[in-house]
């Protein structure tokens, strides 16, 4: 198998959460998937604001980065979910709709480029699923974490709308269930593990913290229930969401959950061999420490 992808790793990995950006790398490297910098890509998220003011330039900006992807003559691989769905709703939009891609067009014209649908837009949750698939990465696993029990929490833009990304039933996800399965840990199921976190809109200040803050602890309240030992997330938006809301729940005086969030790429790392400080987990906010044990790391 001979997979290359260009990495968009946007903006909230590479910045505030390295971790993850490392861990992705990392584990990517084992798996023999090359990945190309592309320094022309741009951030995806400032076309949401733009296209509240002129929808045809905001869809431009990120189609924009496909522009750039099929100069490179490259897919695109992104780490955030965000990202995943913004690039995938430009290409829905984009093909559904040719009044559009002829006014994308004529924005893109502007900076010498046309649009271009040949990129395909992977997230590194999908290509891990689709591309190398449950068989393969089961007989990677060198070391099986059968004594972590990990609560799955999809997010929203991996698998929202449905016809943007087409990777797995909004309704009743399964695919991160089962990605968690093949590393040998129990994926455990419960009530909150499709529902919104909020981590894009308080991000930029959109929405209210204590909003946010509450859907944290309903998040974490029902992975704690359920006897989690760590909840695992699709996006560095939820994983920041996750730790920054249990720790402003404790300072508050709430509930010590001391529960750590990973990204599924560290609960697949771990299970194949990797070190947790070689999969950036000690820049994490929330201690991993007493999982770790558990797995013997």
């Amino acid at each position: 198998m001979n997979l290359q992808y260009a990495l968009f790793a946007g903006c909230v990995a590479p910045i505030r959460e390295f971790g993850f950006e490392i861990s992705a790398r990392k584990v990517l490297e084992a798996l023999d998937v090359k990945l190309t910098s592309v320094p022309d890509f741009s951030c995806c998220m400032p076309a949401c604001l733009v296209s509240s003011a002129d929808y045809a330039a905001g869809l431009a900006l990120t189609a924009r980065n496909i522009c750039v992807a099929d100069e490179v003559g490259l897919d695109i691989l992104t780490l955030c979910a965000s990202c995943f769905g913004n690039l995938s709703r430009a290409k829905h939009l984009l093909a559904e709709n040719p009044d559009l891609r002829r006014e994308v067009n004529r924005i893109l014209a502007l900076a010498g480029r046309t649009y271009s649908d040949r990129p395909k837009v992977e997230h590194v949750v999908t290509v891990l699923y689709k591309e190398i698939g449950l068989r393969s990465l089961e007989k990677a696993v060198s070391r099986p974490l059968k004594q972590v029990r990990a609560a799955p929490f999809y997010g929203c833009h991996l698998i929202l709308p449905y016809d943007y990304g087409k990777f797995d039933d909004p309704e009743l996800p399964v695919k991160l269930d089962q990605l968690i399965e093949v590393t040998g840990a129990k994926s455990v199921d419960h009530a909150e593990k499709a529902s919104c976190c909020i981590g894009c809109g308080s991000f930029f200040g959109g929405v209210s913290e204590d909003a946010a803050v509450r859907l944290a602890d309903n998040i974490l309240s029902s992975a704690k229930k359920n006897g989690a030992d760590c909840v695992i997330t699709t996006c560095p938006f939820c994983l920041m969401q996750l730790e920054l809301g249990q720790i402003k729940i404790k300072q508050a005086g709430g509930k010590e959950f001391d529960l750590p969030v990973l990204h599924y790429v560290d609960l697949l790392g771990l299970s194949l061999g990797l070190k947790a400080d070689d999969l950036g987990m000690d820049l994490r906010r929330v201690d991993s420490s007493h999982l770790l044990e558990k797995i013997g790391d």
